[in-house]
């Protein structure tokens, strides 16, 4: 049953993609349809307003809508007497006008796609977020040689309290790999699902001078994969995940930067023995401009297994806005050590609904 549950959810994540692109297709092309058949005023062209990001923070265009504003100041300074003064009652009409208030800035998506770090951001109230994936993994170590596929990868994730608690579902979906052992008998391979995650972030602190912005991640599998590729056992997962945003706390040269990252505890399992298994991460990430932001990411892992060393990983990525709903990613990563893997590789696409 559980298995049929993770299939529905997976397809309907698919689904839902490949709707979005659908609509997003449709929606650029009547654009461009709208774009040929009138030429826009200049001025509507300047006084766009770009958004913030969340986790990349990019920067407000407020140059552009002072430059829309140039003309309508100078033809008021040529119709203005330069050496009188308004009347009380144009005065009091003018105090007296409505003030119309600026329209809200509509909210832009904001990920915890492609780093190993979760970030502190929640979900917005009412909303839910889909985010998905690829990865291929190579490893080639003592002789033995292993591609894996992993597919489609999701985190779905949906708020509870403003600001504060939001609720997730992971998976890495179905796993595909094959290993040669060097010894000629040709390539094993073995494939199946992964296991269905469950998770939870609550918002704990917020940036508040040298005190970063802290939450608490807590999650666990539910033991569902297929035997090839899953432990098939419960193993939950503690995290501690903090951030800064650095022009906040050091000023406006810092503009655009950001860093955070976690601190793990899990109890995971090899071969049916349940040990201790620690991981920690740091991530520095920086908007280039309001559509496109990159990251720079160091992690360990440890023990990587049971009885094993702890597994060192870098890795380098970047999100790309295709609007405030939908983002692209792509990462790149390295083992550092003999006990990680040697590269994997990921793209990704996610929706804000």
């Amino acid at each position: 049953m559980i298995m049929c549950v993770s299939f529905l959810l997976i397809s309907l994540g698919i689904a839902a993609e490949v709707n979005l692109l659908r609509l997003f297709a449709g929606d650029w092309l009547k654009a461009r349809r709208e774009l040929r058949r009138r030429q826009l005023p200049a001025a509507d062209a300047c006084t766009t307003i770009v958004h913030s990001t969340g986790r990349w923070a990019p920067r407000l265009a407020a140059a552009s809508v002072a430059i829309s504003m140039m003309p309508l100041i100078a033809a008021a300074q040529q119709e203005a007497p330069s050496t009188t003064t308004p009347s009380a009652p144009d005065a009091r009409a003018a105090a007296e006008a409505p003030v119309i208030p600026a329209a809200p800035l509509s909210l832009t998506i904001s990920t915890d796609r492609p780093s190993f770090s979760d970030g502190t951001g929640i979900m917005p109230l009412g909303h839910f977020q889909l985010e998905t994936g690829y990865t291929f993994t190579f490893r080639d170590r003592d002789d033995v040689e292993t591609q894996r596929h992993n597919g489609p990868e999701i985190l779905a994730r949906v708020a509870l309290i403003e600001d504060r608690f939001e609720l997730r579902f992971i998976t890495s979906g179905y796993a595909w790999s094959r290993t040669d052992d060097g010894s000629g008998s040709g390539f094993a391979s073995s494939e199946g699902w992964n296991d269905i995650t469950l998770g939870l972030k609550l918002k704990l602190l917020d940036q508040e001078g040298f005190v970063p912005r802290l939450a608490l991640g807590a999650q666990t599998t539910l033991g569902t994969g297929s035997r090839a590729v899953s432990n098939r056992e419960v193993e939950p997962t503690l995290k501690l995940i903090w951030s800064y945003d650095l022009e906040k706390l050091w000023g406006d040269n810092w503009k655009g930067f950001g860093v955070y990252g976690n601190f793990n505890l899990a109890y995971p399992t090899t071969n049916g023995d349940r040990f201790v298994q620690g991981a920690g991460s740091i991530c520095g990430t920086y908007a280039i401009n309001d559509k496109l932001g990159v990251f720079a990411e160091y992690y360990v892992v440890g023990p990587n297994s049971k009885g094993t060393d702890a597994a060192h990983y870098a890795d380098f990525g970047a999100a790309y806005l295709l609007n405030n709903h939908i983002q692209l990613d792509a990462r790149l990563g390295i083992g550092l050590n003999q006990e990680a893997d040697n590269l994997f590789v990921g793209i990704g696409i996610s929706f804000l609904f």
